[in-house]
């Protein structure tokens, strides 16, 4: 049966195409949607427990955002005084504070990179971001012509690269995060200040004060059992001029607006499967009324009803396969494309696309195809075998 299955198959050959396709769009469709939901699902869970801050305190301007730090590669230019670190880790509640400085945000023009990476300044001495996070490190205290890079930055342990004309080494690269860490090359705070100080687009922000008594963010770690909520309300509330976020809130609020967009994805996604559902069955019960007389044929030469079924069975099963792989292979490849173009459009943190998160995908969406092959060929299968050979011989001639 399976070999004879297979043979149908091959000879109806634009109708099996027909049949593929609308299969493959369905599977793609889901594996798009699946992937999207899990990868940002995990970004999230990566940047609520690897980003290490309970708080980030900015400079209180229009064009410092929290949400846009901790998710992009993109941080603006702003600048508060350094003794504000001292101000704010006075606070009850605070265990430790550490700044960092914002130097630009580079482009294949200023570095040896072609994607858009941000260059950042940390405090070595009061760190506690990026400690824990090491994948390989060859460095016991960072040295001013070294750096440390994200998980997405394109280079190895013991590299060389040129940033804005000067040589760095590599000595230490960190695991993904989901957050603005992926794509950020972090140096020593004074070196990063002293780079912003030559660049002569950001010459206009030293006219108050210079790089060397500035700092653009400060990342606090709360003691157990106090809430960063409220040491962020009180900081807000206390004068100094910046603004206090709790990391927890901001993710939960994108983990919320991620959820509510998901129920709708997956609902036009459902209303889609239904639709090919139905244009499944309407192909199947179409088939089994064209093959009448070969049924008929098939039952008179001593062929069972039960092997009618599972004739019918196998060829909906192979189309369905077949769509099934064409439409998972076609979602992985534009899977991350699309993640692209969705992180950039509405600022979503994202796990990182991997062969297994891949693999799970495309045997969901194979597992799919096969039920949906099985569920739209049942009642024409059922139909087919039932019928009298001489009857369908005769209606099959006939029609």
């Amino acid at each position: 049966m399976r070999y004879l299955a297979w043979r149908n198959t091959i000879r109806r050959r634009s109708q099996s195409m027909l049949t593929v396709l609308i299969t493959t769009l369905t599977v793609f469709t889901l594996m798009v949607v699946l992937s999207v939901f899990l990868m940002t699902r995990e970004g999230l869970s990566l940047s609520s427990q690897r980003l290490g801050a309970d708080i980030i305190v900015l400079p209180d301007e229009a064009k410092a955002d929290a949400y846009q730090t901790l998710f992009t590669a993109a941080p603006a230019n702003v600048y508060m005084l350094e003794h504000i670190i001292q101000k704010v880790s006075d606070f009850e509640g605070i265990e430790q504070a550490s700044p960092q400085f914002f130097t630009q945000t580079l482009t294949g023009g200023c570095c040896s990179y072609g994607e858009e990476i941000r260059l950042v300044g940390y405090d070595e001495k009061t760190d506690f971001i990026l400690k824990p996070y090491f994948n390989e490190q060859s460095y016991n205290r960072l040295e001013d012509n070294q750096v440390i890079i994200g998980s997405k930055v394109e280079a190895a342990l013991g590299n060389v690269v040129a940033i804005l004309g000067k040589p760095f080494a590599v000595v230490g690269t960190l695991y993904p995060t989901g957050s603005g860490m992926d794509g950020t090359i972090y140096l020593n705070i004074d070196v990063a200040r002293q780079l912003a100080h030559g660049i002569p687009e950001l010459q206009p922000l030293w006219k108050n004060a210079l790089p060397e008594d500035l700092v653009s963010s400060i990342l606090i770690k709360t003691k157990n059992g106090v809430s960063p909520r409220t040491v962020a309300d009180k900081i807000n509330q206390s004068g100094l001029g910046v603004q206090a976020v709790a990391i927890g809130i901001t993710i939960d609020n994108v983990r919320s607006q991620m959820e509510t967009i998901s129920k709708v994805i997956f609902a036009l996604w459902l209303s889609s499967l239904l639709i090919a559902a139905l244009a499944l069955i309407g192909r199947f019960h179409s088939l089994a009324e064209e093959r009448k007389k070969e049924i008929g044929l098939l039952r008179a030469i001593g062929i069972q009803k039960n092997q009618i079924f599972q004739l019918i069975l196998y060829e909906a099963w192979m189309m369905a396969f077949a769509g099934g792989v064409a439409g998972s292979i076609l979602g992985g490849i534009c899977v991350i494309p699309i993640l692209g173009i969705l992180k950039n459009t509405f600022t979503l943190p994202a796990g990182i696309w991997t062969f297994s998160t891949a693999l799970k995908s495309g045997s969901f969406g194979l597992l799919v195809a096969i039920l949906l092959g099985s569920v739209a060929s049942i009642y024409p299968a059922w139909k087919s075998a039932g019928l009298d050979p001489q009857e369908a011989i005769t209606k099959g001639a006939l029609e």
